[in-house]
Order: C-alpha cells, then structure tokens, then sequence
C-alpha cells in the first residue's frame, strides 16, 4: 500500500529535479531516497522516473501520480489542521441546555457572547429543560452540559462547577402586613398559606423548603403549587399565597411584590454547569475554562 511518506519522498524529487537535492531537503541519504521510489514504483508497477546525467524527470505515470499526490496531501494537511482545531477545541459542536432561572443569570449570558466571539468556528447549540431532562440528556448524549440550579453539597449524579450560590427569600405582594417589615423570622410564616414549587416541577426545592420549615418546627400551610417560577410569582402577585424564591438576579419583573430575608432559614442553592465525564470534549473544556476565569 502507498504511503504518504513515499509520496513525499516521490514529489521532493519531483521538485527537486534530482534524487540528490531532493535526498538533501528531506535530510535523507541518497540511498535511502533511491530505495524509497524504487518501493513505490515496484508497488504501482511502472517506472516513475527517466534518470539522466543532470537528475531526474517523471514518466507519464509519474506526472499522474504527481498531480494526484498534491491533491492528496493538500486533503491530508487540511484534515490534519482540522484535527488540530477540534482537539484544541476551536471548531466541533456545542450543546448547552439551561434551565429557566439558570439562563436568567447574567454569568451564563455573557460567557456565552465571549465564546462564540473568541470561538466562532464552534457551533453552539442552546435548549432549554429543567434540571431532571438535563441529567437524562447528560446520560443519553443529546447535551455536552447544562446550567441548573442544585443544593450545596447535593448528591448529583454528574460533577459539576459551581458559579455561584443564592439565598432564598420570602416574595409578598407588596400590601402585605409583612412587607412592612425589613427581616422576617421563620416564626412569621406559621399560618401563613406559601406558594411552592410543585415536586413534579423542581424536587430540590421543594423537598428543601419543606425540610426547612421541619427543622425550624414551623407548619407549612400550602396555598397552591406552581410549574415554574414565573407561575410562582404570578400566583403570588394573585394572592394565592407568599412565596420563597432565590434572590439571584432574574429578568422577569418583580412589579407589585417585594423581596425579604428570613432569619432561620438557611435554604439556598447553586448554581452550576453539569456534564457527563464520559463526553467529556475539549470545546467543553474551553467553555469551562473561560466560566471559571469569568465567575
């Protein structure tokens, strides 16, 4: 089988003219060279060369094989280049996916603008699912990683970065007798109906309020549930109840309601970006690494 090395050895004497000049560009013995074309040519069955006083010129069949050979080490240095990109992570796919308070960040935001600045030969695919779709996507393959929030310390199925961490508060319509007050206690919200995250929607943090409230021996009286957080607050702005929301910076409007600490209660959570060691790429790592200098 015809190597790539032969046919580079083959074109230097192309161009070169000669087996000498061409023995030296390629830091090769003459010899060497000579056994080289000899292989090449007994491989093809055909001679490659006429050899005269001055050099050497190709036959017919070693002009075919030359133009042929150009076209094909061309391939082979793109290929190569391109190799290259994709193992230092500058061209290949990225699939990121979000949740929707995770994509509210203003860390997730800019480091993507960044990324696709200083790596647009990587195509960035963005989706957005809740925390439980994202692991089943890590596990399938169908993502490279995603932004969610969790609970310090969870015990995650996927390692993860941390990029920061958010204390919930208490969300209240603001003519609420509470409002009134700067800092709350848990002992406040005895009685008091609290909008939740439906389990179905968000177990962390609902399984973490409940948990909450039990440790401080404060009821938890439930006044609806909600799918999202935006729901949350819709319901809460409706009177259906407060709410405990994390105080993180979000986009939606938190119009007609106001935000408070409540003492005792330590709930917060993480926000992270999760991946699958098993697909673990370098255009990931590239994206991690410029997370980890922006956080």
């Amino acid at each position: 089988m015809v190597g790539f090395r032969q046919l580079r050895s083959f074109l230097a004497v192309v161009d070169a003219g000669g087996f000498h000049r061409a023995a030296e560009a390629l830091h090769l013995s003459q010899p060497a060279l000579s056994q080289q074309i000899a292989g090449l040519e007994d491989e093809l069955g055909t001679a490659l060369f006429i050899r005269h006083a001055r050099g050497a010129r190709p036959t017919p069949a070693g002009e075919a094989l030359a133009h042929g050979a150009r076209r094909a080490l061309r391939e082979l240095d793109r290929a190569c280049a391109d190799a290259r990109l994709a193992g230092a992570g500058e061209t290949g796919d990225l699939t990121l996916a979000f949740n929707e308070l995770g994509g509210q960040h203003p860390l997730v935001g800019e480091c993507l603008a960044l990324y696709r600045a200083a790596f647009p030969g990587v195509n960035v695919r963005l989706l957005e699912m809740g925390m439980a779709a994202q692991h089943d996507a890590l596990r399938a393959g169908t993502i490279d990683a995603g932004f969610h929030y969790r609970l310090p310390n969870a015990d995650a199925p996927f390692p993860a970065l941390v990029l920061d961490t958010q204390p919930f508060a208490l969300v209240l319509p603001e003519r609420h007798p509470l409002a009134a007050r700067e800092t709350l206690a848990m002992l406040d919200l005895a009685g008091q109906p609290l909008v939740l995250l439906s389990r179905e929607a968000n177990a962390d943090t609902h399984d973490g309020i409940h948990a909450s409230f039990a440790a401080a021996g404060v009821e938890l009286v439930v006044g609806a549930q909600a799918s999202s957080d935006s729901g949350l607050l819709t319901l809460v702005k409706a009177g259906f109840g407060l709410g405990l929301v994390m105080r993180g910076p979000r986009r939606m409007a938190l119009a007609g309601l106001e935000l408070r600490n409540v003492e005792g209660l330590s709930l917060a959570k993480d926000l992270v970006l999760a991946w699958n060691p098993r697909s673990y790429q370098p255009s990931l790592a590239r994206f991690a690494e410029m997370l980890r200098e922006e956080r």
